[in-house]
């Protein structure tokens, strides 16, 4: 902080800075405590240590990096909005320049690898101009110094070897060039230094190779079991072959990591197993730890931490105080456009902190805001009543999801079983297993045909044992209701989660089909048991945690969090079980329905909130019963306030009493922190995640290290077939559980494989595995791994999405979809796209069937059977095979050519967000459409009348009521592919159609 304030650096841009030490080169995370002695010679760096390329956006191809606003901008008219506020300061970027000029002259910075003396030449000049630059930003014009002050010692070096007539001419140059440079361009042009210090850094960018990266050498690099098997991992003993490169853009998400352990580093996260990374000494654990750390925070999520070893002190603070930390003063006006209350200052002294003007001191800033929470403060011709407080919460606001369209009319999404895929025997009232609210539970079985034998002529089918809901015929006014926890549940693929294999109707009777999870409700096995360890109790909250945040990222509410609901589908108290597996429940009837009577027989799950009022339901009632289900797993599954009465539990909450306080004191704190009556003041689940992470007693005793493996391999044996998911290029698709231990605890995975008369093609699937090996974007389907099944065939495991296709998805939502979010979906997938395009990979197949939705405001690129490379110098690829091709979705050169250009991609973007304008209407289908143009045709005929009519400048009509969309989709089918729109410009156009149309929503 010293240094900060010496080098003019605000508490705004004081987290993209840390210290380094050069003769170590290791980097110090922000909560370092050094130990100085007399014997201490350390000299140590403040430097900018995070960086994110292109924060100018002034390169091509790259997409520009702002910082966030709590409002964005918004300009009139035509005018481009600013997606944010710029990502540095003026005191931030003068220290950003020093130091680059310093990088570049001493070599920290190698200049980018060159291929050829020519090549090598335009270095050399390149260097030339950067000197200019730099001694134009000096104003020197007068009184020049030599240009070798300012580039790289190395370059210098090679200068001073030339003979004597090469050094003056390039002396001689350099001078004229300066000269005519000063004269002319920055005197007529009115060129400040701002803009110098910009074109010096970006055009650094270019010229160097790993500005603004770190290079980690680990010894070994492992993935762990946590609870199951993992899928893929690097083995315990095996040396990374390759120095691993650390930068913005890493090979996992930042999003998904819920927590960093040191020592035996690890990243714990959502999706996938810890990763361990050893390094060769503490200092270097330490210094990656607080890189990952603090990219976390500057790109994901402003208010949380991965690790409390390297956490600053400052985000500690302000998580525990509720303080939301600096914030742009540009925010502060656009989003509120009201009066500025500079009168209202709060004082920071050795004794603690005050209001200004006032008498009001207190030791911490929380118990502050607390004293003057509901307080009218007064000062000169103005008053303020300070409401309540309102503290961060994560990611930007939150909100639950919504369970009825606009029109008030339910639309929900569930699996009906067919004569033709699925028979339910009928459930037999001997196999009753209870009751929930207003529902009847039986358990029953359910059977499958299973394919793989009807192939070779025989039908057979598989059982799977199920559990059924069933609401009987006298409560069919909330039938809607019990539909919309069946929408819900479908909406979720976790494997803490119980799986929804769809919803009948049998006579008046709705049933809901759900997984058997063997040993039932883990408050009935608790009470059996009776002597559970701490550390199987750790576990048990820690799965459920995770499963809870896994909602609150997809923004959805369970609304019934308790032991009841939580299933045990493995004990583990056997040691070599791996500790329990818990899955967490479907709520049953949500509070939405409920009477009073039965909201307040609910407490203390229910939220103290929606006991006022039902529509309170939010993330933040998961919260508070999540820490009333903490109390009942540390006392063995008791049920609390069993003893109350109706009016009693209603008096218990009217005057805010707790539970009584556990033994266990690391879970009390945490159960309190949750049941906080303010709801705003609740911690994030992720936050819970991380926190049973660091107490969880020895460190996670689960964890063990498997053998070396080169990449994730499934066993196809494990693969459990659920059900078809649908069909692409040269492959079906299956919902399957990938099981090892078989008590049905895997994760659900989607697996891709070649259809039976196509072995052929081995190698399209093997191109497309390649391809999603090297592809990680947050609108492009996950890859898993693969299973060999021998003789060369594969399967690709991939991410399960449970939603299904937008093309699926749109028609069955039509009502409660709005136009925003069709325009929401049309930038996400111009953002894969344009992804997709900078590693040089045209898609050939984008359409609306081959864009998966993972919730209601995600989407995901997926189906890359027909993804092809190109290299750099051609930019296009060109058809050899004559497979079937999505020829009504091709743009007009590869229907003529057979050549691919990536502005091909473009064209079929623009087909696809006519599908997504038309609500994937079949009556309105680009086959449909194009059709009632060229009549009915068969094969070549068909590509032939289509051509003829795309020459001709006939182009699938406009939908109602769209003009301005319907215009850039003229422009995605310009006939020629230069003069198409790019990717990048689309996402500006749909992102300004989209805050015009919704100005608060957020991209």
């Amino acid at each position: 902080m010293a240094a900060a304030k010496h080098c003019s650096i605000t508490p705004l841009c004081h987290n993209l800075f840390a210290l380094y030490d050069e003769t170590t080169g290791v980097w110090y995370p922000p909560s370092y405590e050094f130990k100085v002695t007399d014997e201490t010679n350390l000299k140590l760096h403040y430097r900018m240590r995070f960086y994110f390329r292109n924060w100018h956006g002034t390169a091509e191809g790259e997409s520009p990096v702002w910082r966030h606003c709590i409002s964005k901008l918004r300009g009139q008219g035509n005018q481009k909005t600013p997606e944010g506020t710029p990502l540095f300061d003026g005191g931030s970027l003068d220290y950003l320049f020093e130091q680059a000029k310093h990088d570049f002259k001493m070599g920290m910075v190698p200049l980018r690898n060159v291929q050829s003396e020519t090549e090598q030449h335009e270095i050399e000049n390149e260097c030339l101009g950067m000197a200019v630059l730099a001694i134009t930003h000096n104003a020197l014009a007068t009184n020049t110094p030599i240009y070798k002050d300012f580039i790289p010692e190395s370059l210098n070096r090679n200068i001073k070897q030339r003979n004597i007539l090469t050094r003056v001419r390039i002396n001689n140059v350099f001078k004229k060039f300066l000269c005519d440079f000063n004269n002319g361009t920055v005197q007529e042009s009115n060129i400040t230094t701002y803009d110098l210090k910009i074109k010096y850094l970006a055009t650094l960018e270019g010229l160097t190779s790993g500005l603004g990266s770190e290079l980690i050498e680990p010894t070994t690099l492992s993935v762990v079991q946590e609870e199951e098997p993992c899928n893929g991992y690097y083995g315990k003993n095996q040396k990374a072959t390759q120095i691993q490169t650390i930068k913005k853009h890493t090979s996992f998400s930042y999003v998904k990591v819920f927590a960093i352990f040191i020592p035996a580093f690890y990243f714990i996260g959502c999706f996938f197993s810890p990763r361990v990374v050893q390094l060769a000494s503490s200092p270097e654990a330490l210094s990656f730890a607080a890189l990952v750390d603090g990219y976390f925070r500057l790109t994901v999520d402003a208010h949380h931490y991965l690790c409390k070893e390297v956490a600053p002190a400052s985000v500690v603070n302000n998580i525990r105080d509720g303080c939301h930390g600096p914030i742009w003063l540009i925010d502060l006006k656009e989003s509120r456009p009201v009066r500025q209350y500079k009168n209202f200052q709060i004082q920071v002294d050795k004794n603690g902190f005050r209001l200004h003007g006032t008498d009001a001191l207190q030791p911490t800033l929380k118990e502050l805001l607390e004293h003057l929470q509901g307080q009218t403060l007064r000062t000169d011709n103005l008053q303020f009543h300070l409401l309540r407080c309102c503290p961060p919460q994560p990611r930007g606001k939150l909100e639950h999801f919504k369970k009825q369209s606009d029109s008030g009319v339910l639309s929900y999404w569930c699996c009906s079983f067919t004569k033709q895929s699925l028979f339910l025997l009928s459930a037999n009232q001997d196999e009753h297993l209870g009751t929930g609210t207003k529902t009847n539970i039986y358990s029953g079985n359910l059977r499958a045909k299973n394919e793989e034998d009807e192939d070779v002529g025989y039908t057979s089918f598989q059982e799977v044992k199920v559990v059924l809901k069933v609401l009987g015929s006298g409560h069919r006014d909330i039938s809607l209701a019990f539909f919309e926890t069946a929408s819900m549940m479908r909406q979720v693929s976790h494997k803490h989660i119980v799986l929804l294999y769809g919803v009948c109707v049998h006579h008046q009777e709705n049933i809901m089909v759900e997984e058997f999870v063997q040993l039932g409700p883990l408050d009935v096995f608790m009470k059996r048991q009776q002597s559970l360890s701490t550390p199987w109790k750790f576990q048990v909250a820690k799965q459920l945690a995770s499963a809870l945040s896994y909602l609150e990222d997809k923004k959805l509410v369970h609304g019934y969090v308790c032991a009841k609901n939580i299933l045990l589908a493995r004990d583990g108290l056997d040691a070599d079980e791996g500790g329990p597996f818990i899955k967490l429940s479907d709520p049953g009837i949500p509070i939405t329905v409920l009477t009073r009577e039965e909201c307040v027989h609910r407490i203390p799950w229910i939220a103290p909130e929606c006991v006022k009022s039902v529509s309170s339901l939010s993330v933040a009632a998961d919260k508070w019963g999540f820490g009333t289900t903490l109390w009942e797993i540390c006392y063995d599954g008791e049920v609390p306030l069993k003893q109350k009465k109706l009016t009693e539990k209603e008096r218990f909450y009217e005057t805010e009493c707790q539970l009584v306080t556990p033994d266990c004191t690391e879970l009390a704190k945490l159960m309190t922190d949750c049941m906080n009556y303010d709801p705003k003041k609740r911690p994030f689940f992720r936050a819970i995640v991380r926190e049973l992470d660091d107490l969880l007693p020895s460190k996670h005793p689960a964890f063990t290290f498997k053998d070396a493996t080169p990449v994730c391999i499934f066993v196809k044996r494990f693969l459990k077939k659920i059900r078809d998911l649908g069909e692409g290029h040269f492959g079906k698709v299956e919902l399957c559980r990938y099981d090892p231990r078989g008590d049905r605890t895997g994760e659900l995975v989607a697996v891709k494989s070649l259809k039976p008369d196509n072995k052929e093609e081995q190698s399209s699937l093997s191109r497309e595995i390649d391809i999603l090996k090297a592809l990680y974007h947050e609108n492009i389907v996950k890859y898993k791994g693969i299973c060999e099944e021998g003789d060369q065939a594969f399967k690709l495991i991939m991410e399960y999405l449970p939603m299904g296709s937008l093309k699926e998805y749109l028609p069955r939502h039509k009502s409660r979809t709005s136009l925003s979010m069709l325009l929401s979906y049309c930038i996400q997938i111009c953002k894969g796209m344009e992804y997709l395009g900078s590693r040089n990979y045209i898609h050939r197949d984008l359409a609306a069937r081959n864009v998966l939705v993972e919730n209601e405001r995600t989407v995901k690129i997926g189906d890359f059977g027909l993804t092809k490379s190109i290299k750099d110098n051609e930019g296009y690829y060109k058809v050899q095979d004559d497979h079937d091709s999505p020829v009504f979705w091709y743009a007009l050169e590869c229907l003529t050519t057979c050549k691919f250009y990536l502005a091909s991609d473009v064209w079929s973007f623009g087909v696809t967000m006519y599908e997504i304008i038309t609500y994937c209407d079949s009556s309105k289908s680009p086959m449909t459409r194009f059709f009632d143009m060229i009549g009915r045709s068969q094969g070549q005929m068909t590509i032939l009348r289509l051509v003829k009519v795309l020459q001709e400048g006939r182009r699938l009509p406009r939908p109602e009521g769209c003009s301005e969309v319907y215009e850039l989709m003229r422009k995605c089918w310009d006939q020629s592919p230069e003069r198409r729109i790019t990717f990048k410009r689309l996402i500006e156009e749909l992102s300004i159609l989209l805050q015009q149309l919704q100005p608060n929503m957020e991209l």
